[in-house]
C-alpha cells in the first residue's frame, strides 16, 4: 500500500498556536502546542471526508503536489518543527 507524507507545523502567532498543513489551505489554532496539533489532526480528517465525499480528494491533493494518490494510499501527518 501506498503512502503519503503530509507536512505540518505549529506556530506561536499573536498569543496562540498556529497549526497549518504546508500544502494545503488548512489550518486552526489552539491554547496549548498539543491542542493545536489535535485540532489539526480533526480538520485534516474532516477535510480528507468531505474532498473524498465531494469526489476531489486525488485532484486537491494532486494540486497540493502529491499526485498518484488513490483509493488505497494511507495519508499520514507529520508535525515538524
Amino acid at each position: 500500500m501506498e503512502s503519503v507524507l503530509l507536512t505540518a507545523r505549529v506556530v506561536w502567532e499573536e498569543d496562540r498556536y498556529v497549526a497549518s498543513v504546508d500544502a494545503l489551505a488548512l489550518a486552526v489554532a489552539g491554547s496549548s502546542l498539543e491542542q493545536a496539533q489535535d485540532e489539526l489532526v480533526i480538520a485534516m480528517r474532516s477535510w480528507i471526508e468531505t474532498q473524498d465525499t465531494l469526489g476531489q480528494l486525488e485532484e486537491c491533493l494532486a494540486e497540493a503536489g502529491y499526485a498518484g494518490v488513490g483509493e488505497e494510499t494511507e495519508l499520514h501527518l507529520e508535525f515538524v518543527e
